[in-house]
C-alpha cells in the first residue's frame, strides 16, 4: 500500500512538469530555433517618452541591418526589446514632462500596444528564414512608429551653441547672440539618419551622411512605407547657412531602395541639406531641408564591409 501511494504521488509531481516545460521550449521556437536566439538585447527601461521612442528607432535600425546581412535568427533579441518598451509607451506618455497632448494619449498607448504585438509575427518570421516576411512585418513597425514619434516633444536651441547643450521647448531668440532658435532634430530614422518630412506631411525623409561626405536619402510615404528611389526626381544643394551653396547630384541606387550623391568636399559640418522632392503624383514640388552637425554614423564603405564580414561569418547557417 505504501509502494502505491509513493508511485502515484511522484507521478503527479513529475506529471505537470513535463508539459510546463515543453510549453515553454515551444514558445522560444523549439530546440534548435530557441538555442539560435542567443541572449537577450541588454537594454535600460527608458525613462521618458522620448527616450522610449528612440529606443524603438535605435532597435528598428538594428533590425534593418539583421535583414540585410540575413542573421533573422537574430531579430528576436531586438524585437523582444520593442515589444517591451511598447507596451510601456503609454505609461510614459502619462507623465506631465511628456509633451504629448492629453487628446493623444489614447493614440500613442494604442499604437505602442500595436508595435508591440508585432513581436509574434516578426519573430515567428525570422525564426522559419522567411525574409520576405520579416522585411513586411519590419516596415509595417516602421510606420506605426511614425505615428509615436510625432508625439516627441520639439525642442530648440541656439544654431551657434552660446549655451551648451540647453534646450527651449517653443522658437524663439537666443539670449546671448540674438540669433533664431533652431528646432533640435530628435528623430532617427531606421537607417541611422536624420528624419524631416515635407510641408505637405505627404513625403518621409531620412538623410544619412557619412565621414566621407556621402549622402544618402530614403524616401517613404506619408505612413512610412518606403518608396522607391526612382520614383521621384528630387534636387540637392548643400552649404553653410550664409555661405555658398553647393549643388549635390543624387541617383538611384541599384537596389532603388535610396538615393546616393556626394557633397562638395569644401562643405564641412554643419551645413544644411535642401531638398526639392517631385513624387510626379500631380502635387507641388516640396522642399525638405534637413540640418547636418556631424556624420550620422560610420562611413557607408565601412559599414558594407561590415555587413559584408558578417554575411561570410554566417554562410551555412539558414538564411
Amino acid at each position: 500500500m505504501f509502494r502505491s501511494a509513493l508511485v502515484v504521488t511522484i507521478t503527479f509531481a513529475l506529471g505537470p512538469a513535463v508539459p510546463l516545460a515543453l510549453a515553454q521550449h515551444e514558445q522560444h521556437g523549439g530546440g534548435k530555433h530557441g538555442e539560435e536566439h542567443g541572449k537577450p538585447a541588454q537594454f535600460k527601461m527608458p525613462a521618458t517618452y522620448k527616450e522610449g521612442v528612440a529606443e524603438i528607432q535605435h532597435r528598428l535600425h538594428e533590425i534593418e541591418e539583421l535583414i540585410a546581412s540575413k542573421e533573422l535568427d537574430q531579430v528576436h533579441a531586438q524585437a523582444d526589446v520593442i515589444q517591451k518598451v511598447g507596451n510601456v509607451l503609454g505609461q510614459l506618455a502619462l507623465k506631465r514632462d511628456s509633451g504629448v497632448p492629453k487628446d493623444a494619449i489614447k493614440v500613442v498607448n494604442k499604437a505602442g500596444r500595436e508595435l508591440a504585438a508585432k513581436f509574434d509575427a516578426i519573430d515567428k518570421a525570422g525564426d522559419s528564414g522567411d525574409l520576405a516576411g520579416t522585411r513586411r512585418v519590419y516596415e509595417e513597425m516602421v510606420s506605426v512608429t511614425a505615428t509615436l514619434q510625432k508625439y516627441v516633444a520639439k525642442a530648440f536651441a541656439c544654431p551657434m551653441k552660446c549655451e551648451g547643450g540647453k534646450t527651449y521647448s517653443s522658437p524663439g531668440t537666443c539670449p546671448k547672440c540674438g540669433m533664431a532658435l533652431k528646432e533640435v532634430s530628435p528623430a532617427r530614422g531606421p537607417h541611422g539618419g536624420l528624419i524631416a518630412w515635407s510641408g505637405d506631411q505627404n513625403c518621409r525623409v531620412e538623410a544619412t551622411l557619412s565621414k566621407d561626405n556621402e549622402i544618402r536619402v530614403y524616401l517613404c510615404d506619408e505612413k512610412s512605407k518606403p518608396l522607391s528611389a526612382d520614383r521621384a526626381a528630387v534636387q540637392a544643394h548643400a552649404g553653410q547657412e550664409g555661405a555658398q551653396h553647393y549643388s549635390v547630384t543624387l541617383a538611384p541606387d541599384a537596389s532603388k531602395s535610396f538615393l546616393r550623391g556626394r557633397i562638395a568636399a569644401a562643405v564641412k559640418p554643419p551645413f544644411l541639406l535642401m531638398l526639392k522632392i517631385d513624387l510626379g503624383d500631380s502635387g507641388k514640388p516640396q522642399t525638405v531641408t534637413i540640418d547636418f552637425e556631424a556624420p550620422t554614423d560610420m562611413p557607408h564603405k565601412e559599414h558594407e564591409e561590415q555587413q559584408g564580414h558578417k554575411g561570410d561569418e554566417h554562410k551555412g547557417h539558414r538564411p
